[in-house]
């Protein structure tokens, strides 16, 4: 005999999510998460990026208020008041070693000259070296990795002065007609004006960078400074970019605009021999390309690796020519300050008459940065 159930029960049912539903919503998940990824990257690198800006505005009100004391920009030299045949000429400065009163660091500049005036450059209670890779906020940009040296005297140096479009790297006199003196740089910085040597001429004529007047092309449209990526401090690595500057020689019959068939060419030829000076990006306070400069001589993130004549990834050697273009890790470019206190991102794909000429203070081209 068949029951009637109760009208007002009910039989509890369950039912739980199938495999292939489960699998619908992990896959949906993880397709939300792959979009959401690359925007929260995006995000972060803006985030790195506006903080690098910042660097590079801060350094040159810094370069400004130094020219408003000295009526002149800083050069990117500096010798000690001491014999010219002592080891102590090698306590060479550079443009950031000038501005360090005017970014609130009086007292490193003044141990640093302290330092300068020691028989060695690189021991005692103040290491000139140790000093000059003092790692400084408005020295890095968090958007580089860390400097992979574990050397205590190599800090982070992400930013450079530019001594224009001229390949010409060396460090002589405005004597010298292979130097990156004030008559053969065509750029913001460039050595100090010094006809000789004497102790009587060299610490005033070393701190005399171009007035305003000197940028004839305007001040909007010649670059101050830009990026420089650290080097990992070990030569073996051969990391590119990283590792940026390779030891080479050779010469260009255009110093100040040079061909891009000419440039593919230098580029080549550093890329397939010399070595590795994996210790770039490590000193703002010590001169030379590479290190606390840069040159517009090549396009921005460069293919081939910077290099030039010289050692410890400075291109500084009598009669070379040498390319030290501005790196970064931004996606497809580098910021740049230029020398009205203005800051631009400046694409790879730029032109390389157009970046030279960005790059140049007194060439006749007015160019405006993109």
């Amino acid at each position: 005999m068949n029951q009637i159930k109760p009208s007002g029960s009910c039989e509890k049912s369950s039912k739980g999510f199938t495999l292939i539903e489960l699998l619908v919503v992990i896959a949906i998940i993880g397709v939300l998460v792959g979009l959401l990824l690359p925007a929260v990257q995006q995000a972060r690198e803006a985030a790195r990026r506006s903080s690098c800006v910042n660097n590079l505005k801060n350094q040159a009100l810094a370069a400004h208020n130094y020219a408003d004391a000295n009526t002149f920009f800083p050069s990117w030299y500096v010798h000690p008041q001491a014999s010219v045949t002592s080891w102590k000429n090698w306590h060479c400065g550079s443009g950031y070693y000038h501005l360090l009163p005017y970014m609130e660091e009086q007292g490193l500049r003044d141990r640093m000259e302290t330092a300068m005036g020691q028989s060695s450059w690189n021991s005692g209670a103040n290491n000139y070296l140790l000093l000059a890779g003092t790692r400084l906020n408005i020295m890095k940009c968090p958007s580089d990795l860390p400097n992979g040296s574990s050397n205590a005297n190599r800090g982070d140096a992400n930013y450079g002065f530019s001594s224009g479009s001229t390949t010409r790297v060396g460090n002589g006199l405005d004597t010298a007609p292979w130097a990156c003196n004030s008559i053969n740089c065509n750029g913001f910085t460039h050595r100090g004006r010094v006809a000789d040597n004497s102790d009587a001429n060299r610490k005033k004529q070393y701190l005399d960078g171009f007035s305003f007047e000197e940028f004839t092309d305007g001040l909007s449209k010649t670059i101050m400074a830009s990026e420089i990526l650290t080097g990992s401090g070990n030569n073996a690595d051969q990391l590119y970019p990283r590792n940026a500057v390779k030891s080479g020689s050779g010469t260009v019959s255009n110093r100040t605009f040079i061909s891009e068939s000419e440039l593919d060419t230098f580029g080549q030829s550093l890329a397939a021999g010399g070595s590795w000076n994996a210790t770039g990006g490590s000193w703002w306070g010590w001169m030379g390309h590479g290190n606390s400069m840069v040159n517009c001589a090549a396009p921005p993130n460069w293919k081939y690796p910077s290099g030039g004549a010289g050692s410890w990834g400075m291109m500084m050697d009598n009669g070379s020519d040498g390319f030290a273009p501005p790196r970064s890790r931004h996606p497809s470019g580098v910021n740049v300050a230029m020398a009205d206190g203005s800051t631009s991102f400046i694409n790879d794909s730029i032109t390389l008459l157009t970046w030279q000429q960005l790059g140049a203070r007194n060439d006749g081209a007015v160019t405006t940065s993109p």
